[in-house]
């Protein structure tokens, strides 16, 4: 997975959700693999493999299930030999899934960059492959579902294409696509074959549904066995023919063809090899375990290291030339200025399939130019809250108050008595009569409407009545019966107002 062909940096930086694209690893029929990066605080910065649905498939029910069938049942397997599902999501440019990036290549252009040499794969290396790729499988065979039951699992592609063999000295088994459990959404249907025909079990070239993980026994020991050999052992030039080598041509015995491994390895294989599923290995653990014993006889299995020391000898080189093109390409967008730097343009590759549209967010903004919460100033509100509630709840116990005066006040006038009134001598005033028909009611217009009304007298302006101190409001403005108001009780105890319960 070192030969990824990056992106011209001038053309802008591309994005899917949280993850920048540097450039594209592999293309298929199903999806496109990207090497792309994430970035957090603090420079950190993880690389990681993004398996991107082909965006003419997304509204294909079929494709979209098998791709989220892949992500869900390799995200429950956790196996140092098995290729980590990190995140499955949906984007305007359609599905993605997120796999650990493993810097290395597939078993497929080992065994290709061997044979172009004139070379074999040592067979301790190829031994150490074949333990790492059967420890995996079982991993896989064995996974269960949330409430313990096993789902019967078959990978139903086990092939060179699909074994990664690290820079780290581990190999992994990746791409359940085409994967067959119980709890699978999409189903195969009748008569279609899932898988490289090349590398299926006889069962499953005839469209068996009673498939189980013998299956991949089989399929492991045709890999194993090219491995060894360096030769294709059922491809045909045509899958016609290639099918019928599977199904009746007699497999040659790997003593005969790699005689330098020895009786031990080879009746291992073979029995893998055997078109009855019942006198093969029942598992992919069990297979492992007579091969490590087998090898040790004669052909020693290599360790981790030495397998990441031959990684290194066989394409060091080219991953030191994939690391400088990535920091170079690295260094290069972020010299860019930031309105070039914004852009999600993508590149004029006919490889791939993402639009530069698709590749842009809503707003033409990059992901590095959003600013976080962190980042913006915020104003101290406490004050302004504190002078809120004392102006309400001051407000509130104001007015509670003068209401319940006031009611008090209109409840001793109504309840006091009315005083008698001396009679008034009437005499007739020459200033004040009224009209022929007309009478003066207490409390008209005539009179100040706080004041009683004088008794009109004959008697000279110095024996006017002494000025009367200023009575209380009017009755009649506090709801009373128009009779002059009487001099207030002293309150009692009970009418006096309670504490106020918000003070």
């Amino acid at each position: 997975m070192v030969a990824a062909k990056l992106f011209d940096p001038g053309a802008g930086r591309q994005r899917v959700d949280r993850y920048e694209l540097l450039g594209e690893i592999a293309s298929g029929g199903m999806a496109t693999v990207y090497l792309a990066r994430l970035t957090g605080v603090g420079g950190f910065q993880r690389f990681v493999a993004m398996k991107r649905l082909h965006p003419h498939l997304a509204n294909e029910k079929e494709f979209v299930e098998m791709f989220l069938d892949e992500a869900r049942l390799a995200a429950g397997i956790h196996h140092p030999n098995v290729v980590p599902i990190l995140e499955v999501g949906a984007s305007p440019v359609g599905y993605y899934l997120v796999m650990e990036y493993i810097e290395g290549d597939t078993l497929a252009r080992l065994l290709a960059r061997a044979s172009s040499r004139g070379k074999r794969i040592p067979a301790s290396i190829t031994l150490r492959i074949a333990l790492d790729m059967l420890a995996g499988l079982h991993a896989a065979h064995e996974l269960r579902d949330d409430r313990g039951h096993p789902i019967n699992l078959v990978h139903r592609d086990v092939s060179p294409q699909n074994v990664l063999v690290g820079a780290d000295g581990i190999s992994r088994i990746t791409d359940f696509g085409v994967a067959r459990a119980a709890s699978r959404l999409s189903a195969t249907r009748v008569g279609q074959l899932k898988g490289k025909i090349a590398y299926m079990a006889p069962e499953q070239a005839q469209g068996d549904e009673r498939l189980d993980r013998r299956a991949d026994v089989f399929s492991a020991g045709i890999v194993i066995w090219e491995a060894l050999t360096a030769r294709r052992l059922f491809k045909a030039d045509n899958e016609a023919a290639t099918l019928s080598r599977i199904m009746s041509e007699p497999v040659p015995p790997l003593a005969q063809v790699a005689p330098h491994l020895g009786p031990e390895v080879s009746d291992v294989i073979m029995r893998a090899l055997d078109r009855d599923r019942d006198r093969r290995f029942s598992s992919c653990a069990q297979f492992a375990d007579a091969l490590e014993a087998g090898g040790d006889v004669r052909v020693k299995v290599a360790s981790p290291r030495e397998l990441a020391a031959y990684v290194q000898e066989v394409m060091g080189d080219e991953v030191a030339r994939q690391r400088d093109a990535v920091r170079t390409w690295l260094a290069r967008t972020e010299a860019l200025p930031p309105e070039a730097a914004q852009g999600f343009a993508m590149t004029a590759n006919p490889s791939s399939s993402v639009s530069a549209a698709a590749m842009s967010l809503p707003d033409g903004s990059s992901f590095a130019s959003h600013p976080t919460l962190a980042d913006t100033p915020r104003r101290n509100r406490t004050p302004v809250a504190i002078l809120f509630l004392i102006l309400l709840f001051g407000g509130g116990a104001g007015g509670y108050y003068g209401v319940r005066v006031l009611r008090h006040a209109d409840e001793a006038a109504a309840n006091e008595p009315a005083p008698s009134r001396p009679a008034a001598q009437e005499a007739p005033s020459p200033r004040s009569e009224p009209p022929a028909g007309q009478t003066t009611l207490p409390g008209d217009g005539s009179q100040a409407a706080n004041a009683p009304a004088a008794p009109s007298t004959a008697a000279p302006p110095a024996t006017a009545v002494a000025p009367t101190p200023p009575a209380a409001p009017h009755p009649a403005a506090l709801g009373g019966t128009g009779h002059a108001p009487a001099k207030p009780k002293k309150k009692k105890a009970e009418d006096a107002v309670p504490t106020n319960p918000y003070r």
